[in-house]
């Protein structure tokens, strides 16, 4: 009943929209034009062609007169009667001519392209505040093309419908709903792909408005910083239905990621966008995008996008195309702000300011004329005015935007003909294959009984190599970690091997239960020991309860990892890590995003610690001759024998971190926290009490932490940390204010507060500390100025490190460096001075992939 009701409705659906236009869009000499727009003149009817030119326009009977346009071409108008029936109509699309203005002769010598900018620049606010609202029905096709797969991973795709020269599709029809200033809700009314159909995959509609200052975070043309960014020039004007067009060229000063290049057209008088035709570069991929704008109720709005990356990565290769067409059902213009604003460039011709006490509203309602700096001040007034008066649907200050999407239950289940129907922008050859192939490969896999079993579901002898994550129903999921991944070696333990597993429990919108226990066996020491930890909680606190016997660094923060500690005792006969027993017990409690910004947690660990020594037999793979094993017990400078005898340690933590000026999104309703424009303070109080352990001492200590961006591939990340010890009637080497040293070639995942060439125990300090640590990071520096360089993704990082100890009153580290070589690789050249002095010059190479736990 439920198939014939919905075969019901396409039928009706096919009928009520049987008629319409079809055909191709052509050049004169023949080519197609991808992607070319049609619209239907006084409506928010819309479509485009694929990218073979071939177009089908579903539309009601009646007499429509239908623009054609593409990019570099004159958009033509033809009247079409629309009957029930399809018909054919093709066009032909000849080159746009582009008209330059008569040169005036005078001492401005400045390009005409900037004081169109600058009017476009200072009413970019003015058009999004237009729109208060609108419902929009949205298509939109997502196209892979693989041209590269690695050799790995080509065998396996396959079987699944990928391959190298085939496409990979994906459709989806959203109804998006938009509320000013910044609430959308998107509805997923149907969604179907070519690779695999068996769960719901809507694309994400993103509303990206070039008049914002940023794209993700890529500085636009119209941003009121552009002119630090971009240089413009004029290459004429056309004249497109009584409309004069601006076509300016876009040139970044200096090409890369954070930038845009290309060109951008702009509605003479209205200062409004046209279209646009702008490139940009993230990671070394390559990032094109196209937008066609439309009057709808006087306004000009989008009513479709197109969006390409190509390029490759890790191994991978290939182009991905995303197109959207918006048909708007609702439009609510703003009627205080009416187009018929006179703009002038105070530049060029200096506007007395409007008078005082008069709003934007008066001010447009008098036609007064504006200057560029005027106009941009009173639409800044206007905004707060509005959120004032409550006609701006009142948000919180951090909230950033909020989103809803919601799935239709049978958004994946439409059939082919609900999609014939559906469908606004014609399939190609390849994508109706696509399609097909992947038919195909479905009814195999289920008539020969092959059919795929998600690896979240089932046991593979190959997940003993990789790991795996098996979903097991009613939101149980349960982690395996492959032990292969955890084998490390240290002077200690010799090799050891882990075997890390996690089982948890979800329900309602964010509340879990885990349980992860690690088993950990020394073959050096012929033992196994481990730990349990529990987490019970959800998005606001968190209770950890946890205890086991390991071996654990010395310093609680581990500086070094197991994988570079393998390596150098291994291969360069240097024992780095150093490990005492620890027998604890354990219970946190954590109250996170207290008003947005507090987070406050409490621990309590009882430990028993015991040293531990070199094993007898612990020896490099190579025999060294210039290297041999330092003991376990680490070098200081204020302590002579870091030794210490088995003791018990009663240890309270109270940590605060506050962030003033935290920003977030909600999706769903649920918040996400986006990164601090401003700094962030911590406060770390610790203490040992004496009447349940052998140590008693106080610390306090505090930090300043900020990512502060500096514009496009800029930005500057600072830590600064302090303190000492209030009291320290007994204490151990492993109480000690221990610092994040590094002293092997090879790191990786830096954290902030990581020396690169600081001895990792020699400054440890029981009295006051501070360190400071400071990193920029730019793509327009020294070799990043080569834009072959550049647009790779290679960024270069100058960087200051700090340390002030009673043992030595000045250590710092300078160091340049060279990040994301072939996407992965960083490279490091480091001075280090103490004091004014300095002593040597060394390198490190890391990279941003962690690898085990």
């Amino acid at each position: 009943m439920r198939l014939a009701v919905l075969l019901v409705f396409c039928l009706l659906s096919y009928t009520a929209r049987a008629g319409g236009i079809k055909g191709k869009i052509t050049a004169a000499g023949g080519q197609p034009l991808p992607y070319a727009g049609i619209t239907a003149r006084g409506t928010s009817e819309g479509t485009m062609a694929n990218s073979e030119g071939i177009y089908e326009f579903a539309l009601p009977a009646g007499n429509y007169e239908i623009v054609f346009q593409y990019l570099g071409f004159k958009s033509i108008v033809k009247k079409v009667a629309v009957t029930e029936a399809f018909t054919t109509l093709d066009i032909t699309l000849e080159e746009q001519a582009l008209n330059l203005p008569e040169a005036s002769i005078g001492k401005d010598k400045e390009d005409p392209a900037y004081t169109v900018m600058r009017r476009a620049i200072a009413k970019a606010r003015f058009h999004q505040l237009q729109i208060r609202g609108y419902t929009a029905r949205v298509y939109s096709r997502s196209t892979g093309l693989p041209t590269k797969i690695p050799g790995l991973l080509e065998k396996r795709l396959k079987k699944e419908g990928v391959q190298e020269g085939k496409s990979i599709l994906n459709e989806s029809v959203a109804e998006i709903r938009y509320r000013r200033p910044n609430t959308y809700s998107q509805k997923i009314i149907s969604t179907r792909n070519s690779f695999d159909n068996s769960l719901p995959s809507p694309n994400e509609y993103i509303l990206a408005s070039l008049y914002s200052p940023e794209i993700a975070g890529t500085i636009s043309p119209l941003s009121p910083r552009a002119f630090a960014y971009y240089k413009f020039e004029y290459e004429g004007y056309f004249e497109e239905h009584g409309q004069v067009v601006n076509k300016i060229r876009v040139i970044p000063k200096a090409y890369g990621e954070g930038v845009f290049k290309g060109s951008i057209f702009i509605l003479e008088d209205l200062w409004s966008i046209h279209s646009y035709d702008l490139q940009t570069t993230t990671s070394g991929l390559n990032i094109a995008a196209k937008q066609f704008f439309s009057p709808i109720q006087q306004v000009w709005v989008p009513v479709n996008q197109q969006f390409s990356l190509s390029g490759s990565y890790l191994g991978f290769a290939g182009e991905f195309r995303y197109l959207v067409s918006l048909t708007y059902q609702k439009l609510d213009i703003d009627p205080a702000l009416k187009e018929q604003i006179q703009i002038t460039d105070h530049k060029k011709e200096d506007k007395p300011s409007p008078e005082k006490g008069n709003n934007l509203e008066q001010l447009i309602a008098q036609q007064k004329a504006f200057s560029t700096r005027d106009f941009r001040k009173l639409t800044r007034k206007y905004e707060r005015e509005q959120k004032k008066a409550g006609a701006v649907q009142e948000t919180s200050d951090r909230l950033v935007r909020e989103d809803s999407i919601v799935v239709d239950p049978l958004a994946n289940k439409r059939d082919t003909a609900y999609w014939q129907v559906l469908r606004p922008v014609p399939l190609t050859q390849s994508e109706v294959a696509s399609y097909v192939s992947q038919d195909s490969i479905q009814v195999v896999k289920t008539v020969s009984g092959t059919k795929a079993r998600p690896d979240s579901l089932y046991f593979k002898p190959v997940h003993l190599a990789t790991g795996n994550t098996y979903a097991l129903g009613d939101r149980r999921t349960f982690y395996f970690k492959s032990p292969l991944l955890s084998i490390s070696y240290n002077t200690v333990e010799g090799n050891a091997i882990n075997f890390l597993t996690k089982w948890e429990k979800k329900w309602g919108k964010n509340s879990y239960f885990n349980v992860n226990p690690l088993i950990r066996y020394s073959f050096g020491r012929k033992r196994v020991y481990g730990n349990l930890e529990t987490n019970v909680g959800n998005e606001k606190w968190n209770l950890m309860l946890g205890g086991g016997e390991m071996a654990r660094q010395i310093n609680n923060a581990n500086p070094i990892p197991p994988l570079p500690n393998s390596l150098a005792a291994r291969f360069f006969d240097r024992s780095f890590m150093k490990l005492y027993q620890g027998q604890y017990g354990t219970a946190e409690f954590t109250l996170r995003n207290i008003g947005d910004i507090l987070s406050i947690s409490g621990n309590v660990e009882y430990e028993h610690r015991k040293e531990l020594f070199n094993q007898e037999s612990a020896r490099p793979i190579f025999f060294w001759n210039n290297y041999s094993y330092t003991p376990n017990r680490p070098v200081s400078k204020e302590l002579a024998n870091t030794g210490f005898p088995q003791h018990n340690a009663l240890l309270f933590n109270l940590n605060a971190q506050i962030r003033p000026w935290r920003r977030y999104l909600i999706r769903n309703g649920e918040k996400r926290y986006l990164r601090s424009k401003g700094p962030s303070f911590g406060v770390h109080y610790k203490s040992a009490a004496a009447f349940g352990g052998d140590v008693a001492y106080d610390m306090l200590e505090g930090t300043i932490r900020q990512d502060l961006s500096l514009g496009p591939r800029s930005h500057l990340e600072y830590y600064v940390n302090g303190g000492g010890f209030l009291s320290t009637k007994k204490m151990y080497f492993p109480d000690y204010r221990h610092f994040m040293g590094n002293e092997f070639f090879f790191q990786y995942a830096y954290p902030p507060d990581q020396f690169r060439m600081l001895q990792y125990y020699r400054y440890s300090t029981d009295s006051w500390f501070f360190q400071a640590h400071a990193v920029w990071t730019m793509q327009h520096f020294l070799l990043t100025r080569v834009q072959a360089l550049r647009v790779t993704g290679l960024s270069e990082t100058l960087q200051l490190h700090y340390l002030r100890v009673p043992s030595i009153r000045n250590y710092s580290e300078v160091v340049y460096g060279l990040d994301d070589i072939l996407r992965v690789i960083r490279l490091e050249a480091v001075a280090q001075f103490h004091g004014s002095h300095f002593k040597q010059m060394g390198f490190r190479v890391g990279t941003s992939i962690k690898f085990g736990r």
